[in-house]
């Protein structure tokens, strides 16, 4: 059984798209009008949104990429979601195989009327790539992007970058933001999050490595003065997190602080992934661990997603991939920052079946939690912290890469579908459950 386990979690590691040893904030009422929908769980995509969507849909939209890693946020001023490039690269066997990374292409989610338009013919743009981060600018009504890799063969090192852009949300006009003195180092994984307060774009660790094999991770924290265009390095002192990437951050502004969970260190291919929940001082520059991990909170794991909410003064974390017995996760927690517990408010999935070998899982390995997202890591996720309503797109499934799109409700913690995946999804929640005998549509 031990044996068992331990394959499953490589399989489902590396069948999330990762690299593999074998290979080289605020603004205006936004959203659907999802708060009307009484059955949690349940699929919106037809609802439009608003009374006026008929007239204002006028197209079916395009076909939505199948994309990961992709850097993106919610624009609550069009109710819609803009991402911009990612990874494509599907596992063959639960082996990430050589490939092209950085996806070109701006992409835009309209909530309203729950389509996607790709945005072409950009004169200037970014690098594609994936891994970067992205934050919305409310001040200006743009995103910022950081940092991220891309590569564009398919095997050797990867190119990681420090450069900041801002994209217009209205007229998607690129712009550079050039600056000058120190720096943070180029730098793929990092998170952080904006603060409208000091107008910063903050940002924690990530990995300054060029090998697909090997991790060079930080612990530094840096913000990026939009106005003015410069860096400043936020000194930190006494205990601080150990340097990370895969991690996930989230900023509340009304106390200045900035938290940051889990993710790998320098040894993330091994694990143990990381657990341990922290909370920096912006203001004094101290570092305080709020929680370790273990039982009654979210096992350790990457590529999830925290924000921070402001309506309950609470942190929220969703998905992720952990190095146990089930890999991609769709469990949704809660972090008191008032008595510093978590709570489950969807509770993980758990193993029903044992994987007949290795990549080779039955149709229920697990059972399928339907009023949640597909389990998944790697996906997007944009905080509308006026409506309350946490957007989430695609990500890394057993199944390869999906292209649903989720939101979930902090007013009446639940989750309800916005999209429904046309491709990533496991049987058991696919189209035709009757007639699957294997996990995988």
């Amino acid at each position: 059984m031990k044996i068992a386990v331990v394959l499953l979690a490589l399989c489902t590691f590396m069948g999330c798209g990762g690299d593999s040893p074998s290979a080289d904030s605020s603004g205006s009422d936004i959203g659907l009008d999802v708060h009307d929908t009484s059955d949690s769980g349940s699929d919106v995509t037809d609802q439009g949104g608003g009374e006026d969507s008929s007239t204002a849909c006028e197209s079916e939209g395009e076909t939505p990429p199948v994309v990961a890693e992709t850097m993106g946020v919610f624009d609550p001023v069009r109710r819609r979601l803009v991402f911009y490039s990612g990874d494509d690269g599907l596992p063959v066997n639960c082996s990430n195989t050589g490939h092209v990374v950085g996806v070109d292409g701006l992409w835009v989610y309209d909530a309203v009327c729950a389509t996607f338009e790709k945005k072409d013919g950009l004169a200037m743009k970014p690098p594609p790539r994936a891994r970067g981060m992205a934050v919305y600018d409310a001040d200006r009504d743009q995103m910022i992007l950081f940092g991220g890799r891309s590569r564009p063969t398919s095997s050797g090192p990867y190119t990681v970058y420090n450069d900041v852009w801002a994209l217009n949300l209205e007229t998607f006009v690129w712009t550079e933001l050039v600056s000058e003195g120190p720096k943070p180092v180029a730098r793929s994984n990092p998170a952080g999050a904006y603060n409208h307060v000091t107008q910063e774009m903050l940002v924690f660790g990530g990995n300054s490595s060029t090998s697909g094999l090997s991790f060079s991770p930080h612990d530094d924290v840096w913000a990026f003065h939009i106005a003015t265009q410069s860096w400043r390095e936020i000194p930190a002192t006494g205990s601080r997190p150990v340097a990370r990437l895969f991690h996930s951050a989230a900023v509340d502004v009304e106390n200045d602080h900035l938290y940051v969970f889990g993710g790998g260190d320098a040894n993330a291919w091994q694990g143990p992934f990381l657990a341990d929940l922290w909370r920096f001082d912006l203001s004094t520059g101290v570092w305080e661990e709020l929680h370790s991990g273990g039982v009654g909170a979210p096992a350790g794991r990457i590529w999830s997603t925290i924000t921070y909410d402001s309506f309950n003064q609470r942190v929220l974390l969703f998905g992720g991939h952990d190095d146990g017995a089930v890999g991609n996760n769709n469990d949704t927690w809660q972090f008191d920052t008032e008595t510093n517990q978590w709570s489950a408010i969807v509770e993980p999935e758990t193993v029903n079946a044992q994987p007949n070998g290795f990549c080779d899982f039955p149709a229920d390995f697990t059972l399928p939690n339907m009023e949640a997202p597909d389990r998944r890591s790697a996906h997007l996720a944009a905080l509308d912290p006026t409506r309350g309503e946490w957007v989430v797109f695609g990500g890394k499934t057993d199944c390869g890469i999906i292209d649903d799109v989720w939101v979930f409700d902090v007013t009446r913690d639940e989750w309800l579908r916005l999209f429904t995946a046309t491709v990533g999804e496991s049987c058991l929640r696919g189209a035709n459950p009757n007639f699957c005998f294997a996990m995988c549509q």
